[in-house]
């Protein structure tokens, strides 16, 4: 899994969670750590692309409060692709 889509994945996870739902939270969580456990199982993840999986596992939470600042709009490239990269420079900062 490349970093760039490791982040669409984080951005699809966030668009779907309901931030005010606990089992919509712990759903993603789990999602998000049966995806960092395959990546690692696979050996088809490089280091850095690793790390800031691990990352975002951390930082779910506050992930899923801002949820608005990275959630994606469907037919807005651009808008998502921006959302992206606030995303990028939370997980893996002086990107």
């Amino acid at each position: 899994m490349s970093f760039d889509n490791f982040l669409s994945y984080l951005q699809q996870l966030l668009t779907m969670v309901s931030p005010e739902n606990p089992h919509s939270i712990a759903l993603a969580k789990t999602a998000l750590s049966n995806t960092i456990m395959l990546a690692h199982e696979s050996g088809k993840v490089d280091s850095m692309t690793f790390r800031s999986m691990k990352r975002a596992e951390q930082l779910f939470d506050f992930l899923v409060n801002h949820a608005d600042d990275f959630k994606g709009v469907p037919g807005d490239f651009t808008g998502n692709k921006h959302k992206r990269t606030k995303l990028a420079h939370i997980i893996q900062p002086g990107c």
